[in-house]
């Protein structure tokens, strides 16, 4: 949408007519229409152009049906490295999951979130343009899946850092007490022998 200000007031407009300093001396109305833009009315005005963010329900609602075939596809190519890890025993102990033969995290798709990584396919148009411009875009969109793929295998892992940092916090906490009572005792302890020494 663009808005044009004018004397401190905004008008909504439908298009917008730019002019470079090429232009100046030019005479459009030869090409566009002068009632429609009235270039002999023009008075000095600026344009602003409003971007807005799309939601992801838009995003999803714009995704084809190649776009949700990718998706399938890989949660499909991850289900059978899940299983190979499985069969081959490849299990992580610090990781608390199994891997592929990469050595990254695999696990059941039921903990994947089907629309996060549809989210994140680009359209047909965007991804050929993106490729085109770019040599290592397919890399990168390999990586940027596969980290919204494992995004819940993260969110599982900082959920368990939270807890142990808590229990170590609470922990501390007890120690810290248990010293300050066994330090009271022993200034007790220690009270009682000086008054017992003084009589």
């Amino acid at each position: 949408m663009i808005k044009q200000i004018e004397n401190n007031s905004v008008k909504e407009k439908s298009r917008a007519l730019a002019v470079i300093q090429d232009d100046e001396g030019f005479n459009w109305s030869d090409f566009l229409p002068e009632e429609e833009y009235g270039f002999n009315k023009v008075k000095p005005s600026a344009f602003v152009v409003i971007v807005k963010e799309k939601t992801k329900e838009e995003i999803l609602k714009e995704k084809t049906y190649r776009e949700r075939c990718i998706v399938g596809y890989r949660i499909e190519q991850l289900e059978k490295e899940y299983e190979e890890a499985k069969n081959y025993g490849r299990y992580d102990k610090k990781r608390e999951c199994y891997v592929n033969s990469k050595g990254e995290p695999v696990f059941h798709p039921k903990e994947v979130v089907y629309n996060d990584i549809l989210a994140v396919i680009p359209l047909s148009g965007e991804l050929y343009s993106n490729v085109a411009k770019d040599k290592k875009y397919e890399k990168k969109l390999d990586k940027i899946i596969r980290d919204v793929m494992t995004a819940s295998l993260r969110q599982r892992d900082e959920e368990r850092m939270k807890k142990n940092v808590e229990n170590l916090v609470d922990e501390l906490k007890k120690v810290v007490e248990e010293e300050k009572v066994e330090g009271e005792k022993e200034e007790e302890a220690v009270g009682e022998e000086v008054v017992t020494e003084k009589q």
